[in-house]
């Protein structure tokens, strides 16, 4: 009796013809944002509503200076915002109460109970620590500036898909002339990672490190000075609320009341 004779068929688990092997190349190397066919403005957007998820809001802001990782005095400050330039920024903490900064299209004001009216300031005045005013009164991206996509500096976010982000005011109220924004794309959406924040004279002044929103909330964000490690700010809001406010409110005259 003769046995039937087995016959064994490999079958290829893939197979790349030649032909398409220059596309997958070109998929590969294909920048985030053409590969997930998102404008760098809607990106920019995005960042802008992770930051602050309410367009109208009243938040409580904690700024903890560091030295040596050691925490310094904090100050506290209530903020209620009618749109991106429309924030008032209020002192709670003992050693500036009565402070108020109010940012507008106009400009930025400040006024104090020893003074007799508002003055101008500008974003880039300190706060506390790191933190400038326009830190916490400026925070929407898209209104003060432009963004193109740049290269990707070398290990700036190795553990997820990210992309950079080159911002150039457009105002002369925008805190910083030119910021390098470093973003992931995380559940669909885009969140900031790191920003390098440059002045006019071209200098990088300061950094900023975003920490992962919980709950509710912003982000947190640490910012460092390049140029002494043992110098830190951390920026943390500890309440937010969705809130609506007169108009009136965000008028400089409305500080000296």
């Amino acid at each position: 009796m003769t046995r039937p004779r087995l016959t064994i068929a490999f079958i290829p688990i893939m197979t790349i013809r030649p032909s398409l092997l220059p596309l997958t190349l070109l998929l590969a190397a294909t920048p985030l944002t053409q590969a997930a066919n998102l404008p760098v403005e809607d990106i920019l957007r995005q960042v802008d509503h992770y930051r602050m998820p309410v367009p109208s809001f009243e938040a409580s802001v904690r700024i903890t200076p560091l030295r040596d990782g050691k925490e310094q005095e904090p100050g506290t400050y209530l903020i209620k915002g009618g749109g991106p330039n429309q924030v008032l920024v209020e002192a709670t903490s003992f050693d500036q109460r009565g402070q108020k900064f109010l940012t507008t299209d106009n400009g930025l004001f400040f006024y104090a109970p020893r003074t007799k009216r508002a003055i101008r300031l500008t974003p880039l005045q300190t706060l506390r620590g790191q933190a400038s005013i326009g830190d916490i009164a400026r925070i929407s991206f898209a209104s003060d500036y432009t963004a193109s996509e740049m290269e990707l500096p070398p290990q700036s976010c190795p553990d997820s898909p990210c992309l950079a982000l080159q911002l150039t005011s457009k105002n002369r109220e925008a805190t910083y002339t030119r910021i390098e924004l470093i973003v992931s794309r995380q559940k669909s959406r885009y969140v900031p990672i790191k920003a390098m924040l440059h002045v006019a004279s071209g200098k990088l002044l300061k950094i900023a490190q975003f920490t992962p929103a919980s709950g509710n909330l912003p982000p947190s964000t640490l910012y460092l000075d390049p140029q002494d490690a043992s110098e830190q700010t951390r920026v943390e809001f500890e309440k937010l609320s969705a809130a609506t406010f007169p108009p009136a409110l965000f008028n400089p005259r409305s500080l000296e009341q």
